[in-house]
């Protein structure tokens, strides 16, 4: 029986697919960083393979787990470029506001409502592939025309992976990156660093 992660997944979909585009150098670079942290392939794929950085936010105001981590981390975006080290060009946010009817809602300090940004995730959504990761690269999933496709650490058998749309994803903010081709495509409303 093969041992998986949601990093060893991601490993192997991105191995796979620089062989099959008759990459192998590539492919032995990502597999060389099974062991390592999100954060760690997705600078790589940015900054030697042109891959392009897409901060998400699902309500950077009112986060739905009323962690203020993710408002800080959409402070920290915004002012470096950067989300833990990974060069951010877009962000889609604001596409799943928490409602003000929300226990968690109140938990922070802003009381105005997050107005809802479609535009953003639409543009998003028409991107075939990409990497992401979240919580500073803790968990890696990847990204295919608005769906998150992941490993659950914690599940065996038919609930081992999991589909799942961005707009209702458990992890409130990441990094989503996308190889060139791909960036191309996207019709954010927001261009942060370029």
């Amino acid at each position: 029986m093969d041992i998986t992660s949601c990093i060893r997944y991601s490993v192997n979909t991105l191995e796979y697919a620089f062989n099959q585009i008759g990459n192998p150098a590539a492919a032995h670079e990502v597999r060389a960083l099974v062991n390592k942290s999100g954060v760690v392939l997705a600078r790589l794929l940015v900054k030697k393979y042109g891959w392009v950085g897409v901060y998400f936010n699902s309500d950077i105001n009112h986060p739905w787990d009323g962690s203020n981590e993710h408002v800080d981390a959409h402070r920290k975006v915004v002012r470096n470029c950067e989300y833990y080290s990974v060069p951010i060009e877009y962000k889609s946010i604001n596409y799943s506001p928490t409602p003000k009817t929300d226990i968690n809602f109140q938990k922070l300090w802003k009381k105005k409502e997050t107005k809802l940004n479609k535009i953003d995730i639409a543009g998003l959504s028409k991107v075939k592939f990409g990497f992401c990761c979240a919580r500073g690269g803790m968990h890696t999933f990847l990204f295919s025309y608005g769906d998150i496709y992941e490993v659950h650490w914690d599940q065996i058998g038919a609930n081992l992976y999991a589909r799942t749309p961005l707009k209702n994803f458990a992890w409130v903010d990441g990094v989503i990156v996308v190889p060139p081709l791909e960036a191309a495509k996207i019709k954010i409303t927001e261009v942060i660093c370029k």
